[in-house]
Parts: C-alpha cells; sequence; structure tokens
C-alpha cells in the first residue's frame, strides 16, 4: 500500500507539472489533477486533455466516450446478462473465483508494468481506450475493483447474493451513473455528488434485478440448484418475493450512494449489498 501511494504522489506532482506548462488556464489544470488523483467521487467527469493523453478514440467520439461512456456502459451492462448466461448453463459460481483471481493478477501486473513505462501505458490505452475513463491513464484500472468485489462475493456469500451484487453491479450502478448525469441537477443531492434521480434509478433497477433473478431465474432452473444453496425461497423465508425486491432496491441504493473512505464503488458495490442482502434474509429467516 505504501509503494502504491508513493506511485500515486509521484504520478501527481509530474501530472501537477505538465499541467502547468501546458496550454490553457494553469490553475485549472491543477485542480483538475488534484480532483482525479485524490479520488473525488465525480472525477469521471474531470477529464484529462486530449492533449497530454492522445487517445484517438477519445477525439473521435468525444462526449459519447468522455461523458456519456457509452462502451464502458455498454459493457458494465453486459456482465449481468453474462453471469445469467453462465447460470442457466450450470456452471458452478465458485468455479469462477479461480479465473476471476487469474485475471485480477495479470491485470494488476499489466497496470504496474504500464504506471512505471509510458511506451507501453500508451499501447495499453490505445487498445483499451474505448472502455477507459481518462482518470484511469495515470491510475490502477477500474477492473481491478470490479473483480475483488466480485471475489469477495463469490467467496463469502451464497450463490443467490453472489449472484444478485453481480446484477446490482452490473445493472443498477450503471442505471445510477446514466440518470444521475442526465437528470441529477433536477433533483437534490442525497450526499455529495449523489443525486436523488441516481439513487432512484438504482432503487428501480435493484427491485427488477431481484425480481428477474428470484422470480424467473430461480423457478425456471430449480435443477441447477441444490438443498440449501438458494438462501431466501418463500418457504424458508417470512419475505414475501416483493418485500424482498424492494429490500433488494433498497440494498442497490443505499450500496451505491454510500463513500466508504473513497474506495471505488466498482468494489463497495457488491461488497455491501452482499452483506445487507445475507443479514436481511438471515433475520426473516424461519427457524
Amino acid at each position: 500500500m505504501t509503494a502504491i501511494s508513493s506511485s500515486q504522489s509521484n504520478q501527481t506532482e509530474s501530472l501537477k507539472r505538465r499541467f502547468e506548462t501546458s496550454k490553457g488556464d494553469k490553475n485549472i489544470g491543477t485542480q483538475n489533477v488534484n480532483k482525479i488523483m485524490n479520488g473525488d467521487a465525480n472525477s469521471s467527469d474531470v477529464h484529462l486533455p486530449v492533449t497530454e493523453i492522445h487517445l484517438k478514440s477519445h477525439e473521435w467520439f468525444g462526449d459519447f466516450i468522455t461523458k456519456h461512456e457509452v462502451p464502458r456502459k455498454v459493457f458494465h451492462s453486459s456482465i449481468g446478462f453474462i453471469t445469467l448466461y453462465l447460470y442457466t448453463q450450470g456452471i458452478e459460481y465458485r468455479n469462477v473465483i479461480k479465473p476471476l483471481a487469474i485475471a485480477f493478477v495479470n491485470i494488476l501486473v499489466l497496470d504496474i508494468i504500464r504506471l512505471n513505462w509510458p511506451f507501453f501505458n500508451n499501447m495499453y490505452c490505445h487498445v483499451v481506450g474505448l472502455l477507459m475513463r481518462k482518470k484511469e491513464i495515470h491510475t490502477y484500472n477500474g477492473v481491478l475493483w470490479y473483480i475483488l468485489g466480485l471475489l469477495f462475493s463469490f467467496y463469502f456469500f451464497s450463490k443467490d447474493i453472489a449472484l444478485m451484487s453481480v446484477l446490482l453491479l452490473s445493472w443498477s450502478d450503471t442505471a445510477a451513473s446514466t440518470f444521475g448525469r442526465k437528470f441529477g441537477h433536477l433533483t437534490p443531492k442525497i450526499v455529495p455528488n449523489k443525486s436523488l434521480a441516481g439513487s432512484l434509478a438504482a432503487f428501480i433497477v435493484g427491485v427488477v434485478s431481484c425480481l428477474i433473478l428470484y422470480g424467473f431465474f430461480f423457478p425456471c432452473f430449480p435443477h441447477l440448484n441444490g438443498p440449501g444453496v438458494i438462501s431466501w425461497t418463500p418457504e424458508t423465508n417470512k419475505l414475501s418475493l416483493l418485500q424482498l425486491s424492494i429490500l433488494g432496491g433498497f440494498v442497490a441504493s443505499l450500496s451505491e450512494g454510500i463513500d466508504v473512505f473513497n474506495w471505488d464503488d466498482n468494489f463497495t458495490i457488491p461488497v455491501l449489498s452482499s452483506i445487507f442482502l445475507s443479514f436481511v434474509i438471515r433475520i426473516f429467516k424461519i427457524d
């Protein structure tokens, strides 16, 4: 952790010097770097100048990538659909832990290399630039937090909780970001950088996700779930499907809106949603 903090500190100072010698308002450039490197929750809205990073994809498509993040959100949302497909194919969810761990190590190694080798970083960013936020050019990839959050949920929790954490991260987080950016200025702020519009979107999508998983997929594929594998069923819990879904929406909204030590929400959403859902289901479990 000390090495990472030192590396980020050096990157911050380097970026400040570059901004101060670049064209335009020097003070604005320095402020933007501070916001990005300090992990501001809205730092994705503060973009590095195209002249600094030279990502052609960001130059060609502009706001399509840098502001609306369409390719990133499409990929983000697709994880939920891929997860449901793998479930229907009988893939044991705990068998995914090893590939996720391998992916985490590989991406971490690549990040360490690229952050210390500008030439490789330049090539790397040109290959996957469509899926990257500009702040990730000089910091660790958000995918690392995404995988780490899923590893936590898949390792410590039951099958249904793990799958729900994926859906909430994939769909509710995307909905909150999309509607928060679009309509957030029309609604009050619940907490700094989190609007009512985004939280409502996360809640609604969370409710729908819970209904889809517990109300459709689990009943339609009962042969894929052994005894006790699913923590909530109508026979073993006092909560109805609708009540559980509403609580699922609340958990989605809450975990998306909470700022925990400025950690990446790709990590906090699956972790907090898994903990909250598991706790609620256990409270109302029929003895």
